[in-house]
């Protein structure tokens, strides 16, 4: 099994409604999550062009997302317990991800399958690259 610990790239965010994709945090997207030895981890999502708006709001989710807490990896899952989120409605609930290894440097975290009222089914795919220091 892949080791999960240190800091990951984002390098796409793509949500899926009914198998069609729409990128989402930009294109190409900004962000890093992290994963420490203690059980802590922390990510942070940002579409670079709001950055550059100079907007004072984000819409979570599209624009911004920040979140931190444990994590548990279990088989082929991993499972974020959220305590601190830039949405607040999401303070106490946990994410549930998919975790597929697309090689050493490589992973993507697939969100857990949410059907919404009308019947359509969304699920995002998120790939991180390994951070690798070009520090000296």
């Amino acid at each position: 099994m892949l080791d999960l610990l240190g800091a990951w790239t984002l390098q796409s965010s793509v949500n899926y409604r009914n198998n069609v994709g729409t990128p989402t945090f930009g294109d190409p997207p900004a962000g890093q999550i992290q994963y420490t030895t203690d059980g802590r981890m922390s990510a942070v999502l940002m579409d670079p062009a709001w950055a550059t708006r100079g907007s004072t709001e984000a819409d979570s989710f599209t624009d911004f997302f920040a979140y931190a807490g444990s994590w548990r990896l279990d088989g082929d899952r991993v499972s974020h317990a959220i305590e601190f989120a830039s949405a607040p409605a999401r303070v106490g609930t946990t994410f549930v991800r998919t975790l597929r290894v697309i090689d050493a440097d490589h992973i993507e975290l697939q969100t857990e399958p949410e059907v919404s009222k009308s019947g359509a089914v969304y699920v995002t795919r998120l790939v991180w690259r390994r951070f690798r220091s070009t520090a000296a």
